[in-house]
């Protein structure tokens, strides 16, 4: 059966049950959720129930239409710092990635397909074992416990999993699936562009006008208070968000087919990034923008010019202050403290001295900040003992292999070349031209690059929007691409669409 054929009248019956019993189920659940709150809050019915009703209507909407139920995600895991949790009975990302499952199965319609018609290829499989081997490190017992027991705060197993590795890689799947046509990539990108103007703005702010930044926790009490660290709370994650800012800006704003208001406000967040990643005060976030900006230089073909520019005005200013640059001070600029680098230095000790001792299946997800807290590790005698000690893994592939074991590594790795190795295949198989082209290739490939650069020295597993951000732009590149060779592919006009082929319509209607 193709995509534009008729369903049998049966199916069209299954179909509209199935709908009927997803809509009663999350309607149930909404209500159960705002009975909760009226019970937490009973003096504030009013608000409850207008609460309510845009809550209906956000629902009604996202199981509509599939990409509205993916920015209702990337909206909730932007904020979710902003929305601790137990704030409300349920947090709202989860609802969100809830909505975004149950949006996709009835868009999908999978009722009116064959067993045989599902095609599953190696990196579907890949993820899928790398999640289920997550999963079962969940529920094995471990010798030490998860988290860190100094935090008053429990520790989730279940959310770690949930946040760092299954919604990530699952919306890498979406993206591969849904956001293949300009239109919905469109939304995605303005989407991205607008978390990073928002990143921008605040971390801008933080400096020039604490006292009107939202979240308050970034004017008032930010954990770093002299670097700039967005609504993540954290400088090198909000310097991934703004490089990623920056590279979507700069595709907007030389693409010639978008409007000219349009185009200079992507220029404008672009250059915001530029000077927001600054303010981070935090190596690989400069490391990382310095890395696309070269990259752009050499394969940018079409708005190479952008990056000639940026990387030339980097230089100069790097240049003209290169004493303070080279110095220990943070806060000036300078990238000659040594204290973070003993911290990682110790911390990669600990990691190769926990890996022998829990070689296959590792000492269990969730563990590896009591692992470097009852078996800290000293790098040299030149290092502090003290230094890293009972922190997270600032590695993501060293937390894993101690965490998950070398079948867990194994996994991780496999992911992550074939993510590369299909992004790297699907741009160079775009169209040179267009904004839609080979440039959105290049894009995705640069952020994800970026991501790998953070990921060296931050456990990004703690982290969900900058990874759900990248890894739906690469699935998105890699299924724009399949969606184009789909539809160039000759074939009669009784065959219907090419399979793989995803009707526009359905695309946003669902």
């Amino acid at each position: 059966m193709t995509g534009l054929s008729r369903p049998a009248p049966l199916l069209r019956g299954r179909a509209a049950w199935r709908e009927k019993a997803v809509g009663a189920a999350v309607l149930v659940g909404i209500t159960l959720m705002w009975l909760g709150v009226l019970v937490e809050a009973p003096g504030r019915l009013g608000l409850v129930l207008c609460m309510a009703a845009i809550g209906l209507l956000a629902v009604a909407l996202g199981l509509r239409s599939p990409i509205v139920a993916c920015t209702y995600l990337l909206v909730t895991t932007f904020f979710r710092l902003a929305v601790p949790s137990g704030t409300l009975p349920v947090d709202p990302f989860i609802l969100a990635f809830a909505g975004v499952i149950a949006s996709i199965w009835l868009w999908s319609r999978p009722w009116e397909r064959r067993l045989t018609d599902v095609h599953v290829d190696l990196l579907t499989c890949a993820i899928g074992l790398y999640i289920a081997w997550n999963l079962l490190s969940m529920v094995t017992p471990h010798a030490l416990p998860a988290g860190d027991e100094r935090d008053p705060q429990a520790f989730s197993v279940l959310r770690f999993v949930l946040i760092g590795t299954a919604m990530p890689l699952t919306m890498f799947l979406v993206g591969r699936r849904l956001f293949v046509t300009e239109r919905a990539i469109r939304v995605l990108l303005w989407s991205v562009l607008a978390a990073a103007a928002y990143s921008a703005a605040v971390s801008v702010l933080q400096f020039a006008a604490p006292q009107v930044v939202w979240p308050r926790y970034i004017g008032e009490n930010p954990s770093w208070p002299d670097r700039a660290v967005g609504v993540f709370n954290q400088p090198v994650v909000n310097g991934l968000v703004l490089v990623v800012g920056f590279l979507v800006g700069v595709l907007i704003a030389c693409n010639d087919g978008e409007r000219p208001a349009l185009r200079a406000l992507a220029g404008v967040v672009a250059v915001a990034s530029v000077y927001a990643v600054y303010l981070t005060h935090t190596r690989v976030a400069w490391l990382a923008f310095g890395l696309v900006v070269l990259c752009g230089v050499g394969a940018a073909r079409g708005f190479r010019s952008v990056f000639v520019l940026v990387g030339a005005a980097i230089v100069g200013a790097v240049l003209a202050n290169w004493s303070t640059f080279t110095s220990a001070d943070r806060d000036a600029g300078g990238v000659g403290s040594p204290d973070e680098i003993q911290d990682r230095l110790n911390n990669i000790a600990t990691s190769l001295w926990a890996f022998p001792r829990e070689p296959i299946s590792g000492w269990g997800i969730g563990r590896f900040t009591a692992v470097n807290t009852y078996h800290h590790q000293q790098w040299s005698p030149a290092v502090p003992w003290q230094r890293g000690f009972g922190i997270a893994s600032h590695l993501d592939s060293l937390g894993i292999l101690v965490e998950l074991g070398i079948i867990g590594l194994a996994l991780w790795l496999a992911i992550f070349v074939l993510v590369y190795t299909r992004l790297v295949r699907a741009t160079r198989r775009l169209p040179a031209d267009g904004m839609y082209g080979r440039a959105l290739g290049l894009t995705a490939l640069f952020c994800l690059v970026a991501q790998t650069v953070t990921g060296l020295t931050v456990d990004l597993r703690f982290f969900d929007f900058p990874n759900i951000m990248v890894m739906v732009l690469a699935g998105a590149v890699i299924g724009h691409q399949q969606q184009q060779a789909h539809l160039a592919e000759p074939r009669s006009s009784a065959d219907g669409p090419a399979t793989g082929a995803v009707p526009a319509g359905d695309m946003v209607a669902g």
